[in-house]
């Protein structure tokens, strides 16, 4: 049994060895060696692990558990070799059985994966990873023992029949499991002759499993014979409901290779060992143009093949082989050659097309080269999708570039993203580019905004939709930008996030001139609110004006008609004095109304001017000496916190004059006048305090015409209404405000916020 099983595993056509109890190599196929780069290597009575130290003890903890009984599959998994690559494989591991029915070690069933891996990871999850192991290849071992009439079956029979492992078989039950009378009696011929004239069993077969599935079966079988007499049948059934119709099957003890030989989707061509084509199926007859007749025992591969590629070909295998060696000798067609190129065919016809070929050595039971096999599929149609795919990806590079664009990927269950070179283009990079995760960009991400970032990717992942966010990175050269992130969220069968794709795109321009442009908004609602208020402004003025106004044009008017009806020259000198009263009021209160309307008229911005406090409050001081001296008054300045603003200098001396002059004049009979001008910073704002301990005033009372024009709230000869009128215009023109807080006899406080 184990002799059958090495035969079966050194010329099978993929990835499988066997070992023994101590994980020591009985045999291995060719694929085998080819998939793990042991072509250099004796591993035939070596250890498992002493040809692969880099496997782990998880690894070995599995291979303990199948040497029990157990079956360990993976579709795939990453295998990190000593020499720091990754391989990708997918494996089958499984006990053996010898004729007692004794797990005499494993058997390892491998598909090197790693190409087909990388091409799906590039490609966006594109599927196309080989089908598992135990699709293709489920091979279990079977023994008849003619003379005890005993049926013994391994593990894999027992699976592929779907019975359990406590289920005894026989050559009887054994036909339960096919439903058509022919299916039965060819079993049974087929047993009949390899029992009576020793013919080996070569069945293919359709059975219905005890579960009510249907597979198909391929039934290899041997016979033993003692003196001249059989005594045992015992061979392999092999699962190959997948393989069916497919070009290629296993390449078993028994080969049979008609079937791949028949295919027409490929060309499979055969030499001998002096390079003479000695099979020419009809898939190269359809490829290359030529008949199996014109081919076979006549013509060599060179015929259909380019001398220059032919030249390389030699040239890399003397490499491989040979080294540095100098033999003359050397014939790279001794070698055990395996190898897949791309090649350029001639068709008969001259025209030429793209093909893979695999070319490998059919070596006889000594070693010894004795031909090759060729394996060709037509990749011109492959290679003109690459083409185009190149055309769109350069396409979609340029739009990238003119619209400041780059596209991701990230893979959230093993945190590895993929950027396109315009994404890196466009984040400042420079330089090779490296592995990515989510920690990658995170880190780029501003500082302000990495909360809200955070945030909506979790909820992207949480909810499986991924909204659109704007938010500013700083770059590779430390620039600060400005990206909108669009994205998809990809989810598995449990509905799991699994994936995110998407563009990033640079709107920081766009994004200053939206700035730019709300911020001209903004400044348009204050002109057009300042523009309102002004227009209020001259309304109420030309309200004022003509309240004013009116009653001295009218007093005039009434003493001019006092004065032409009097005949009195006393009494006409009389209303004449009378007149020069009226005439000097009348003045006074244009002369105001002018001033306040250049304060209202007047652009005052345009003469700004970096204003000392002290300053002005010394200059204030001088002017107002006069009063302070006969007043005793004290005047008091605290400019610590704000010393200087930029304003009017003119109308920030108005101001002061005004407001210390009401202090001094409003004073209390029986106190010294004390005023206190204090400067502070709030909430970004400049402010003023004049603060007084004088008469005060009623608020409750008078508080609605405190600033207005001609309105007085004491009885002081001198009082006029103007100076509080004049502050609160010279202050609203440049865009602040005046408030009072007063007490009767107690004082009041005057409050500027610029």
């Amino acid at each position: 049994m184990e002799k059958h099983h090495q035969i079966f595993i050194e010329q099978t056509p993929t990835a499988i060895a066997m070992l023994d109890t101590n994980m020591v190599y009985l045999a291995a196929s060719k694929q085998w060696v080819q998939d793990f780069k042991l072509e250099k290597e004796t591993i035939i009575g070596r250890s498992h692990y002493d040809i692969f130290p880099e496997i782990g003890d998880d690894w070995k903890a599995k291979h303990q558990q199948c040497l029990q009984g157990a079956i360990d599959i993976c579709d795939e998994a990453p295998f990190y070799r000593k020499d720091g690559s990754i391989q990708w494989i997918y494996w089958d591991v499984r006990p053996w059985y010898n004729a007692e029915g004794e797990i005499g070690g494993l058997l390892m069933h491998t598909g090197d994966i790693t190409e087909q891996k990388e091409k799906e990871l590039k490609e966006k999850k594109i599927n196309t990873i080989l089908s598992d192991t135990s699709e293709i290849a489920r091979i279990g071992t079977w023994e008849i023992d003619l003379v005890q009439e005993k049926v013994i079956w391994s593990s894999m029979v027992y699976e592929i029949h779907e019975v359990p492992l406590d289920y005894e078989p026989t050559i009887a039950s054994g036909l339960d499991f096919f439903e058509d009378e022919e299916s039965r009696n060819r079993v049974l011929k087929s047993l009949k002759e390899a029992q009576e004239i020793g013919t080996p069993v070569n069945l293919n077969l359709n059975l219905k499993t005890a579960k009510g599935n249907y597979r198909w079966v391929k039934v290899i079988g041997k016979v033993e014979q003692i003196n001249g007499e059989s005594t045992k049948i015992y061979g392999i059934t092999q699962d190959i409901t997948s393989s069916k119709n497919s070009e290629q099957l296993l390449n078993v003890a028994y080969a049979e290779l008609e079937a791949i030989f028949n295919s027409n989707s490929m060309a499979v061509i055969t030499t001998d060992k002096d390079g003479v084509i000695n099979r020419f199926n009809s898939g190269a007859e359809k490829l290359l143009g030529y008949s199996a007749k014109e081919m076979i025992g006549i013509n060599k591969p060179e015929i259909y093949l380019f001398e220059e590629e032919l030249n390389v070909f030699k040239k890399d295998m003397e490499l491989e082989f040979k080294g540095d060696s100098s033999d003359a000798n050397f014939n790279y067609r001794n070698e055990k050659i395996y190898n897949t190129r791309q090649w350029t065919f001639k068709r008969k016809d001259e025209t030429t097309f793209s093909g893979l070929k695999s070319l490998t050595a059919i070596q006889n039971k000594d070693g010894f080269n004795d031909g090759f096999i060729a394996v060709i599929t037509d990749i011109s149609k492959i290679n003109e999708v690459k083409d185009e795919l190149r055309k769109r990806n350069d396409l979609l590079n340029l739009a990238e570039r003119l619209s400041l664009l780059g596209h991701w990927q990230w893979n959230i269950i093993e945190d590895v993203a993929i950027w396109s070179d315009n994404l890196f283009a466009l984040l400042d990079y420079e330089g090779e580019q490296f592995t990515l995760d989510f920690a990658t960009y995170f880190a780029m991400v501003h500082d302000d905004d990495k909360d809200e970032v955070l945030k909506h990717f979790e909820l992207a992942k949480k909810e499986q939709e991924f909204k659109n966010i704007t938010h500013r990175i700083i770059t590779f050269t430390g620039k600060i930008k400005t990206i909108k992130i669009i994205a998809n969220v990809i989810s598995n069968q449990k509905g799991e996030a699994v994936e995110m794709v998407g563009t990033c795109q640079d709107v920081t321009e766009s994004k200053k001139a939206e700035q730019k442009i709300i911020e001209a908004k903004e400044e348009l609602e204050i002109v057009a609110q300042k523009l309102s208020h002004q227009n209020k402004q001259l309304a109420d003025f030309t309200q004022i004006t003509s309240h004013n106004l009116r009653a001295p044009v009218a007093n005039l008017n009434s003493l001019m008609e006092i004065y032409k009806l009097s005949d009195d020259d006393e009494e006409r000198l009389d209303i004449f004095g009378k007149f020069d009263t009226v005439i000097d009021r009348l003045t006074l209160t244009l002369n105001t109304l002018i001033e306040a309307l250049k304060t209202k008229i007047s652009d005052a911005q345009e003469e700004l001017e970096n204003v000392d406090l002290n300053e002005i409050l010394e200059n204030t001081t001088q002017t107002l000496s006069g009063v302070i001296l006969t007043s005793d008054a004290v005047v008091k300045g605290d400019f610590i916190e704000v010393s200087n603003i930029t304003y009017n200098r003119i109308y920030m001396e108005s101001i002061f004059l005004n407001l210390i002059g009401n202090a001094i004049k409003y004073r209390a009979k029986n106190r010294t006048p004390e005023i206190i001008v204090k400067s502070k910073l709030k909430n970004g704002r400049n402010i003023i305090t004049f603060k007084d301990n004088g008469l005060g005033i009623d608020l409750e009372k008078h508080g609605h015409k405190l600033f207005g024009l001609n309105k007085v709230f004491h009885r002081h000869s001198d009082a006029k209404g103007v100076g509080l009128f004049l502050t609160k215009t010279q202050v609203e023109a440049m865009g602040g405000s005046i408030t009072a807080t007063s007490e009767v006899n107690v004082g009041t406080t005057f409050t500027i916020i610029f």
